[in-house]
């Protein structure tokens, strides 16, 4: 499990090798780590474009779905999305401290990113998006 330090900033689980094992980092609410993140706690006045260019900086974003008082950031990678979240977690953003974890890769954002489409049952094509 990840460990706070005094700093807020999480603890990612690191491998015998010293690198972080993505496999093994799980978000507040225990959930695996995904390239989507749900970002909350953002101050009023917050714009898709701000939390697009602050996320920019740790992963490539494909898009960004905001809902009010959160929103859904697509990434083009997991692991950069891991290292975004690590960065910005309790980062203030017009005043509010940013709760970011792992959304999942399919339904919420009105888009399904890797599971619905192409055929069942793992044809030649299956897993193509990986």
């Amino acid at each position: 499990n990840a460990m706070r330090s005094n700093t807020g900033t999480l603890s990612l689980p690191r491998n015998n090798l010293g690198q972080v094992d993505f496999a093994q980092v799980r978000d507040d609410r225990g959930n695996p780590s995904t390239k989507n993140l749900f970002i909350a706690g953002y101050g009023p006045g917050t714009t898709e474009q701000q939390l697009r260019e602050l996320v920019a900086q740790h992963a490539n974003v494909i898009s960004v779905v905001m809902k009010g008082t959160f929103a859904f950031v697509n990434t083009s990678d997991k692991d950069a999305a891991v290292l975004a979240r690590e960065a910005l977690m309790g980062f203030p953003l017009n005043g509010g401290p940013l709760r970011i974890n792992f959304a999942k890769e399919s339904g919420r954002l009105g888009t399904s990113f890797d599971q619905t489409y192409g055929p069942s049952g793992g044809g030649p094509n299956h897993g193509r998006f990986r």
